[in-house]
């Protein structure tokens, strides 16, 4: 009996596996089953297999322990608790499934996204008639299976057969339409200031209070209001989508990492989500590696204004190591963690010939003193033993980040003066996943009082902090120049289910997150943009055309935003119409620096 129960786990365990190896397929549309095949077997297939036999063989033997009701007849004799396992496996398949679907929708062409859907579809049904089975089985023993035993073997059949045929071949990329360009003079500059973690909620709470004056006259002197945003929502994806406006499905930037499976040489863009991902890594089936700007497949916004010869520069942004050759200037993301080697310090800046200034403003960590600190921490509260989240979280990864870039920033800003200008400041996502417990203890029920009162007004006050910088930038507008502050995302408490997941797989839980695409926020501000208002359904698609209108461009059709027509005053409007070329993507462009040694360490809190 428990051999054969053992061959029913093996069974459904193949069943569960097989579909995550398809499901892999779906998320990668470039990869090959019989190119690939080895490494899908070794890294997913068999860990998967070996795993899920052993799981639903322990479901058998307790089901047989605690006297599962079993049938006089059952639908598969010879196969005990086939049923049973079956629905365990194809449930969590589809579960998988939707999930996958829900997160990468954006991710995959819209022919894998159709199939995918009905692949879950076809893996819900097919668990649905193995628990019609299983409760007939239950409540009625005495029954006979004759047309059981058929529909039990065809639903199993269809959970492996019907997702692996749905899957599409991928369609080859279109040819661009060349497009001719020529210098012009901008009809506006453009600031543009990146705050992640900044969601409308945040901003709303904060003005209401009155801890936020800056952005409250800001609120009331230009145009502003949500921007929704994608799954999954990670930054570099986001980024390259309000860059390039386009969905990662075109632009080829999907997560932090690719992945490679032992076997494999192909680079993997994305594994499903709930696959535990990560325990493969610590086995070592799977390798990640961080994305760069080479992971990019489409043109972005500095690549369409410096082929009409408007210079750009740009700060920190995610998919920007190694830095671009641009008209104007590029600080790479990766700037803070190279600048203290000086053999690699100058890969992160292009043209280097500023390095030694911009080096020269950067912020150590422990040059950040306690006066500043005291602004964020209530210093008088003591914590017994807890220095650490304000020392790494607060100082380390968000104040001298943030600080190096907006120096360095506005050393090479003063020093080319391009008219589009763009930096990044990530630190308030930092202690956005960090801090919300402590502003929220009543969602959580673990903060002590004494920690709320340390803790509690972090993300507030590094919210205060940030709008100094954009209030000084706002005063510096000069005639003819706009300020964009955009939030790709906003940031809310880790929900219960999720901080219990954490706790099960004994891995840390952030205490904020963006997991549930939180909106984010746009404010805009300067001249010809329209005071008080308000922006209604609009995404971080719609970044990348409105900046090229507001410089008097053509907007890309293939560009899957629209213009926010509605931020600019009427005159503006009426001198400059909305016009369009088909494509920027055939472009002739600089490629990215092919920088010897460009591979940078992947932070823990770069992890997908």
């Amino acid at each position: 009996m428990s051999s054969r129960s053992l061959l029913s786990a093996a069974v459904a365990s193949s069943i569960l596996a097989g579909d995550l190896v398809t499901l892999t397929l779906f998320l990668n549309p470039d990869a090959d089953l019989l190119r690939d095949g080895r490494g899908l077997l070794v890294a997913l297939f068999l860990p998967y297999f070996g795993l899920g036999t052993a799981v639903f063989f322990g479901v058998s033997l307790v089901a047989s322990a605690i006297g599962w009701p079993r049938a006089h007849q059952p639908p598969l004799a010879r196969f005990p608790w086939f049923t049973l396992l079956t629905l365990g496996a194809l449930t969590a398949a589809s579960g998988v499934y939707w999930l996958n679907l829900l997160s990468y929708r954006h991710s995959v062409p819209p022919e894998f996204v159709r199939a995918l859907a009905g692949s879950a579809v076809a893996l819900s049904g097919a668990a649905l008639v193995q628990l019609a089975i299983g409760l007939d089985v239950v409540l009625f023993p005495l029954r006979g299976r004759a047309l059981a035993t058929p529909l039990v073997i065809l639903a199993a059949a269809v959970g492996v057969v019907v997702p692996l045929a749905l899957r599409p071949v991928a369609a080859p990329p279109s040819r661009p339409v060349p497009v001719a360009t020529e210098p012009v003079e901008p009809a506006r500059r453009v600031v543009l200031i990146g705050i992640d973690g900044l969601g409308p909620a945040l901003v709303r709470d904060g003005v209401a209070r009155g801890s936020l004056p800056t952005l409250s006259r800001l609120l009331r002197r230009g145009a502003h209001g949500p921007l929704a945003t994608l799954r999954p929502t990670e930054g570099p994806l986001v980024w390259t989508s309000i860059f390039t406006g386009r969905l990662p499905r075109d632009h080829g930037v999907k997560s932090f990492v690719t992945y490679r499976l032992r076997g494999s040489s192909t680079a993997f863009e994305l594994l499903p989500k709930g696959a535990l991902v990560g325990l493969l890594e610590r086995a070592r089936l799977v390798t990640s590696s961080r994305v760069t700007a080479s992971s990019r497949r489409r043109r972005t916004l500095w690549n369409a204004l410096n082929a009409f010869g408007i210079r750009t520069g740009i700060v920190r942004f995610w998919g920007t190591h190694p830095p671009e050759k641009v008209q104007g200037f590029m600080l790479s993301s990766a700037f803070h963690r190279l600048r203290r080697d000086p053999a690699r310090a100058a890969e992160a800046l292009h043209p280097p010939e500023l390095l030694p200034e911009v080096q020269g403003r950067a912020a150590d960590p422990a040059d950040v003193d306690r006066a500043l600190v005291s602004q964020f921490v209530d210093l008088s509260v003591e914590v017994p033993g807890d220095e650490t989240p304000w020392r790494r979280e607060l100082v380390e990864r968000a104040l001298a980040p943030d600080l190096t870039y907006e120096r360095a920033g506005a050393v090479l800003r003063a020093a080319y003066d391009p008219p589009f200008f763009a930096n990044y400041l990530y630190g308030l996502d930092v202690v956005g996943h960090t801090f919300m417990r402590h502003a929220h203890p009543e969602q959580f029920g673990d903060v002590r009082p004494e920690e709320s009162r340390r803790y509690g007004h972090v993300i507030e006050r590094y919210v205060t902090f940030l709008s100094q910088w954009i209030a000084e930038a706002e005063k510096g507008l000069r005639p003819g120049e706009i300020l964009l502050v955009v939030s790709g995302y906003g940031m809310e408490p880790t929900p219960l289910w999720r901080r219990t997941l954490h706790a099960l797989l004994r891995e840390p839980s952030p205490s904020g997150a963006h997991d549930a695409a939180p909106d984010g926020f746009f404010l805009a501000v300067g001249d010809g943009v329209r005071e008080g208002a308000t922006i209604e359904g609009a995404s971080i698609l719609d970044v990348a055309p409105t900046i090229l209108y507001l410089m008097g461009l053509p907007v890309a059709r293939d560009m899957e935003g629209r213009v926010l027509t509605e931020i600019v005053e009427d005159d503006f409007a009426r001198a400059h119409a909305v016009s369009f070329v088909p494509s920027y993507e055939s472009l002739d462009v600089t490629p990215v620096a092919d920088v010897a040694h460009a591979e940078v360490p992947l932070l823990p809190e770069e992890a997908p």
